[in-house]
C-alpha cells in the first residue's frame, strides 16, 4: 500500500479482535486502517475456511442467473503469430477469501485488471489461472474518489481486490489436483531480506510532529521509510532491476496531463493534492495502469526543471521516457480511459543493480543491508518493507533485521488446464473450478 501513512500497523499474529478507541485522545489514520485491516482479514480468513481457496456459488445473483459460468475459460483461438485469447464467463467468486465481481464476460486480452496480457511462447499445454491480490486505489485509478468541493485535495484511499486470468505453458499436468499443486509451489514472496542500521546520533531525540532537527548528523523524529524492490524499463526498452525508497511512503503522485514530448510532461500540481510539490533533482517513477497492475515495468528517472504554467506543473526528465509508458489507450481495449493515465511518483532514491551485503546509504541518517539466507536470491517486483523512523529507543526496538518483504500477497487457483495437439490446434479443455451451493439454495 502506497500513500500518505503514518506507519502499518497491523499484525495478524497479535490476534487483535478490534481497536478501542478512548476519549479525549487523538485520532490517528494508524488506528483506522488497523481496525480495516482487523476486519477485513477475519472476514477473509473465514471465508477461505468455510470455502476453501477457490469457490463459485450456485445460484442466481444480481449479476447471473446460476453463476455456473464465472470464470469458465471457452472459446480458445491462436491468431497469427501465436496470439491466444478465450473468453472468461461473468459473476462472482470466492479466491483465498476475497470476493471477486465480474459484472460482464471479458477476453484474455481485454480484461481489466491485467491490460496487454504475456503471450506463451513455448509449444505445450496451457495452464489458465486466477490470482487474486491487493491494490491500493487512488484518485488517479478513481477520479470519484475525490471530492471537488474540496477543492483537489484526495483524502482517503480504497482497497481494492485485483483479479488477473494468466497463463503459463506446462508439462505433465494431468488434472486439477495437479494444477492446483503445481500452482501452490510458486514462490510467493522474495527471499531477499533487510537490515536497517540507524546513526546514533547524540542529537537523535523524539521530535513533535513536522519538526526537523536542525543539527548535522540527526534523524527527524517522523520519517516512513518504504524500500520497494523495482523490475523496470529504461529509455530503450532494456531492463533494469534494483530497488526503490522514500521517506514519505512514496505518498506523493500526479497524473500527467499531457506529453509535450518524451521529457517534457504536463502534470497536475501535486501541492494541491498533497500539500508539496515536485522539485528540480528529485527521484520520479513514470508508470501508467498497466505497468503497476503488472508490478513491473515502470521507469525510473529523475527531474532536470520544473515551471509553473497554466494548468499544472510544466516538468522535463533527465532521460526520454519510453513511449509504452506514456501513452492513453490499450491495445486490447476501445478508445481513451482515464484510468489509463500515466502518473508521477516521487522517491527519494533508486540504485540499480541491488547487491548483496553492499551498505546503502539511504540518507537521514539510515543505511541498509541486503541478503537472502539461501545461496542465490530472487525476488518479485513491488515487493516492500515499510518502517516509521521515530526516537532512538523505538527505531533501535523495531528497526528491520534480516527481514523478509512484507511484500504482496498473492492468492492462486486453476481455472482450466487447455490441451495443445499442435501449435496451432486446441483440445479439450479441463474444467479446474470448485463450486459450492449456498445454505439458502437447500430445501427447508
Amino acid at each position: 500500500m502506497k500513500g500518505d501513512f503514518s506507519r502499518f500497523t497491523f499484525n495478524p499474529l497479535n490476534n487483535y479482535l478490534s481497536v478501542l478507541k478512548q476519549q479525549g485522545r487523538i485520532d490517528l489514520d494508524a488506528d483506522w486502517n488497523e481496525q480495516a485491516e482487523i476486519g477485513c482479514e477475519i472476514l477473509r480468513q473465514l471465508t477461505a475456511d468455510i470455502l476453501g481457496q477457490f469457490a463459485v456459488p450456485l445460484g442466481p445473483n444480481e449479476i447471473t442467473p446460476d453463476n455456473s459460468r464465472t470464470l469458465a475459460i471457452t472459446d480458445f483461438t491462436i491468431g497469427k503469430g501465436g496470439v491466444i485469447d478465450f473468453k472468461i464467463g461473468r459473476g462472482i467468486a470466492y479466491v483465498g477469501g476475497y470476493q471477486l465481481r465480474l459484472p460482464e464476460e471479458y477476453t484474455y486480452r481485454s480484461q481489466a485488471d491485467l491490460p496487454e496480457p504475456e503471450m506463451p511462447t513455448a509449444d505445450g499445454d496451457l495452464l489458465v489461472y486466477v490470482e487474486v491480490w491487493k491494490k491500493s486505489v487512488n484518485y488517479i485509478d478513481d477520479e470519484v474518489i475525490r471530492e471537488p468541493a474540496l477543492g483537489g485535495p484526495d483524502t482517503c484511499l480504497r482497497a481494492k481486490a485485483i483479479g488477473q486470468v494468466k497463463v503459463m505453458t506446462v508439462s505433465g499436468i494431468a488434472d486439477p489436483h495437479g494444477a492446483f499443486e503445481f500452482l501452490s509451489n510458486l514462490p510467493e514472496l522474495s527471499n531477499v531480506t533487510l537490515t536497517l542500521r540507524m546513526d546514533q546520533s547524540a542529537f537523535q531525540i523524539p521530535l513533535g510532529f513536522g519538526e526537523i532537527e536542525p543539527a548535522g548528523g540527526s534523524i527527524p523524529g517522523n520519517l516512513h521509510f518504504r524500500l520497494e524492490l523495482h523490475r523496470g524499463i529504461t529509455s530503450n526498452g532494456t531492463a533494469s532491476e534494483g530497488f526503490k525508497w522514500s521517506d514519505e511512503n512514496a505518498a506523493v503522485m500526479a497524473r500527467i496531463i499531457r506529453n509535450i514530448d518524451n521529457r517534457t510532461f504536463l502534470v497536475d500540481e501535486p501541492e494541491a493534492i498533497f500539500g508539496e510539490s515536485f522539485k528540480v533533482d528529485d527521484w520520479i517513477e513514470i508508470s501508467n495502469s498497466a505497468s503497476e497492475l503488472r508490478r513491473q515495468g515502470s521507469q525510473m528517472t529523475r527531474i532536470s526543471t520544473i515551471e509553473n504554467v497554466e494548468g499544472g506543473v510544466m516538468i522535463t526528465t533527465e532521460a526520454e521516457i519510453h513511449p509504452m509508458l506514456v501513452r492513453r489507450k490499450n491495445g486490447g481495449r476501445e478508445g481513451l480511459h482515464l484510468e489509463l493515465s500515466p502518473r508521477m511518483r516521487r522517491w527519494s532514491g533508486y540504485i540499480s543493480p541491488l547487491a548483496s551485503k553492499t551498505v546503502y546509504d539511504l540518507g537521514q541518517g539510515v543505511k541498509a543491508i541486503f541478503g537472502s539466507p539461501e545461496r542465490k536470491h530472487f525476488f518479485d517486483p513491488g515487493d516492500y518493507w515499510t518502517f516509521a523512523l521515530r526516537d532512538r529507543n523505538y527505531n533501535k526496538m523495531f528497526a528491520p533485521q534480516k527481514a523478509l518483504p512484507s511484500g504482496i500477497c498473492k492468492h492462486r487457483h486453476p481455472l482450466a488446464i487447455i490441451r495443445r495437439a499442435a501449435k496451432r490446434q486446441a483440445g479439450d479443455i479441463i474444467d479446474c473450478r470448485r463450486f459450492f451451493k449456498p445454505i439458502a439454495g437447500f430445501p427447508t
